[in-house]
């Protein structure tokens, strides 16, 4: 299946079509390790930008350290995650396979601790490359020309969408086959709260003048009247911040790369869920930076 770069050892997470090409995969503790790690933790992560020059370094960040240092906190954690998702633009600038081989070296000790990686597109990813890069011999999407999928879990059921319009071009477009699919996608699963994951931010500003989703009103079409949609969770600013929409907790995922605003953290989210909500623990790059370890707890309309 797509967007999946499941781990090494084939321990913990068991990734199996439903049906084909629906593009679902199913979380399910393997005999005899029910009780390692946790179901309900994830790493949430996105902008990573690695470029194939491991030293390449982007308004003062080398962004192949900062991945580094991401992954040893991530594998050093106990109990593990269930897995990491990694929230688009994975690649520097255009998404060159060269990226993709430094990236898939990076995360390696990701499938070594037997934690899976699932992934979104952005702006500065390749379709293609990244498919032949990290997901060769994966399956088919279930959307031609997009990179979409369903990670069903105990608790909750992940939708990985895929809003890369243009590489290398800022904004975004999911487009309407890919919010029918979502919708359908969204109707079969009404039993467990839904968690949707684009890389670009909703907005709500004149169209034409957009940096991120263009067709912020249509996927809020889909989603609003769908009350098992808890929240949505998205990158491409590079900012950590928090809103909501419609009872829709809107999460905006630090970069694990540079910053725009230097004043904000760069770092990586430890997602814990619960019953009717969760718990969001910022864990930034910087451990003396004001913003480390703020919690925000998420209540689910």
């Amino acid at each position: 299946m797509p967007l999946h770069l499941p781990p090494l050892s084939r321990r913990r997470f068991l990734a199996t079509s439903l049906a084909a090409g629906l593009g679902v995969w199913t979380w399910r503790p393997a005999p005899g390790e029910e009780k390692r790690g946790a179901p309900d933790r994830w790493v949430l992560i996105a902008d990573t930008h690695i470029a194939a020059d491991r030293t390449q370094v982007s308004r003062g960040v080398t962004m192949a350290a900062n991945l580094t240092q991401v992954v040893k906190e991530v594998t050093a954690l106990d109990p593990q995650p269930a897995g990491l998702l990694l929230n688009g633009d994975a690649a520097y600038n255009k998404g060159e396979p060269g990226d993709y081989r430094l990236l898939a070296e990076l995360l390696k000790p990701l499938g070594e601790a037997g934690l899976p990686v699932s992934f979104t597109l952005g702006n500065h990813d390749h379709r293609e490359n990244l498919h032949a890069g990290l997901l060769k011999g994966a399956g088919k999407s279930p959307l031609d020309g997009r990179l979409v999928a369903v990670l069903e879990t105990p608790r909750v059921n992940w939708f990985l969408l895929d809003s890369l319009e243009k590489v290398n071009a800022t904004p975004g477009e999911l487009g309407a086959e890919q919010l029918d699919w979502l919708a359908r996608a969204l109707d079969a699963r009404k039993d467990k709260p839904a968690l949707v994951a684009a890389h670009h931010d909703p907005q709500w500003t004149e169209a034409a003048k957009r940096t991120g989703l263009r067709d912020t009103e249509k996927l809020f079409e889909v989603l609003v009247p769908r009350k098992q949609v808890k929240a949505l969770f998205y990158g491409h600013t590079h900012r950590w911040r928090r809103a909501e929409r419609e009872g829709i907790h809107l999460v905006n995922l630090p970069p694990v790369a540079y910053l725009f605003d230097k004043e904000s953290p760069n770092g990586w989210v430890d997602l814990h869920l619960r019953d009717k909500g969760a718990v969001l623990t910022l864990h930034a790059l910087d451990t003396k930076h004001r913003q480390h370890g703020e919690k925000v707890e998420l209540t689910w309309r």
